[in-house]
């Protein structure tokens, strides 16, 4: 059987029990009372009672509810009847408040229990955390003293638990390097820099045998019984440090093959133009020179450098009579030329450059004002190195013997330049190509 589905209340909805528990005094409906509250008698009328009365439940001055004694039948209650009821509530109220503190005190005990038994097992799982972790986990004090070490901590260092609990922790580095760390160390305590919060900061730490290694630390904050603790995390990088080495050493070694075949090609296009020998290197030098002088990156002047070696490249595709020839070109054959840049740029576009070369030999004619060759692009749509490199290999050009022209001199070559500065060249790398020779006593020949 359905149980029946319990009712809920409002005192709102019953004035007279309301009354009760405000005023704490008793009080007695009957049924034949016309005065009597109508939600009160609609309620008797539902039990079948004929007199009804409202005895409060009073706990320390508080009414915490009612009591109801039904009659079917009228009945009159004399003042100790009444008195007698307010007795044996007053008891029923210290049992309810009683009732109720013991279900709330077991509620908190189980709470407290549960809390109990997280607590553990967080504290197993830290345990079972930090002491089964590779690296080393350290918790010290706002005077950086060693309060607590894993397993690992002992064998990264060499040290027991015993030799470091309570030592600073500086004692895990060389002694060269304990007094900067000890100011480091005050200086984050005092100011709490947050943003250095769990940085990894590689620094050297010192085994109990005296070997030194590389080693990586982060910190970060907790509290402790309202004092600053700091856990440390300590990785032990030596084997990175080296393999970091390694790849260093090796890249050098294929930079060093990469330069070396670039330069095979740039003398394989140098001996069909006698006439231009050493141009492309040239060109190098001063490209080079000039992004040095523009603070470009280190590996943005590599790339410049590279691409300028092998500029000309799309030379090798060039009729050698017509690279040759001692009087002017016909525009047949400086449409020829003009080829070049194209033909340089599919040999290279299958080659994997860490730089892009082959985009910056494309565009090395080109002119910030569309008027270049061979897409006509402008402005910044020409690569900056591209750019640079467009400026090198006029100056040099016209500062070189030609068998169609005699030398027009570097002046003659520095003044194409600033003439034309903002139109055909960038101004900023104009800028740094003139202050290399008028300032800095850059010279075309030298390496």
């Amino acid at each position: 059987m359905e149980e029946e589905e319990k009712k809920l209340y409002s005192l709102s909805d019953y004035p007279a029990t309301a009354r009760v528990m405000e005023t704490l005094q008793p009080l007695v409906v009957q049924a034949s009372d016309p005065n009597a509250d109508p939600a009160e008698l609609a309620y008797m009328e539902e039990s079948n009672a004929m007199t009804l009365a409202i005895i409060p439940l009073v706990v320390k001055g508080q009414a915490i509810g009612v009591m109801e004694l039904e009659t079917w039948q009228e009945r009159h209650y004399a003042l100790e009847q009444l008195n007698m009821a307010m007795t044996l509530a007053n008891q029923v109220a210290v049992a309810v408040e009683n009732a109720q503190l013991y279900e709330a005190v077991q509620q908190e005990l189980l709470e407290r229990k549960q809390a109990e038994e997280a607590l553990r097992e967080s504290e197993e799982y830290y345990r079972v955390l930090t002491e089964t972790a590779i690296d080393a986990i350290v918790t010290v004090d706002s005077e950086s003293r060693i309060h607590f070490m894993n397993h690992a901590t002992e064998r990264m260092f060499g040290y027991t638990q015993a030799e470091l609990l309570g030592q600073p922790l500086s004692m895990l580095m060389p002694d060269r390097h304990r007094q900067r760390h000890l100011d480091s160390w005050n200086r984050y305590v005092e100011t709490r820099e947050r943003h250095i919060a769990w940085r990894a900061v590689e620094v050297m730490g010192r085994h109990a045998s005296g070997a030194e290694f590389s080693m990586e630390i982060s910190f970060g904050e907790m509290t402790e019984y309202g004092e600053p603790f700091f856990t440390g995390i300590i990785r032990d990088i030596t084997e990175r440090k080296q393999a970091e080495e390694e790849l260093r050493h090796t890249l050098g070694k294929l930079r060093e093959a990469l330069g070396g075949t670039i330069q095979t090609v740039a003398l394989t296009v140098e001996t069909r133009d006698p006439y231009t020998a050493g141009h492309q290197r040239r060109v190098s030098n001063l490209a080079r020179a000039i992004a040095e002088e523009m603070g470009l990156s280190e590996d943005q002047i590599d790339g410049i450098r590279m691409a300028a070696v092998i500029h000309d490249l799309g030379k090798i595709n060039i009729p050698a009579e017509i690279l040759s020839k001692p009087s002017k070109l016909t525009d047949f054959e400086y449409g020829i030329i003009r080829m070049h840049s194209q033909v340089g740029y599919d040999i290279l576009k299958e080659i994997d450059f860490p730089w892009p070369v082959a985009r910056i030999v494309l565009q090395h004619h080109e002119k910030i004002n569309g008027s270049g060759y061979p897409q006509g692009l402008s402005g910044e749509d020409i690569l900056l190195e591209a750019r640079i490199l467009t400026v090198a290999d006029v100056v040099e050009a016209m500062a070189s013997h030609r068998p169609y022209r005699p030398t027009r001199g570097l002046d003659k070559a520095l003044e194409e330049i600033s003439q034309n500065r903002g139109i055909l060249y960038d101004p900023e790398v104009v800028d740094a190509c003139l202050k290399l020779f008028t300032e800095k006593g850059f010279a075309l020949d030298q390496e």
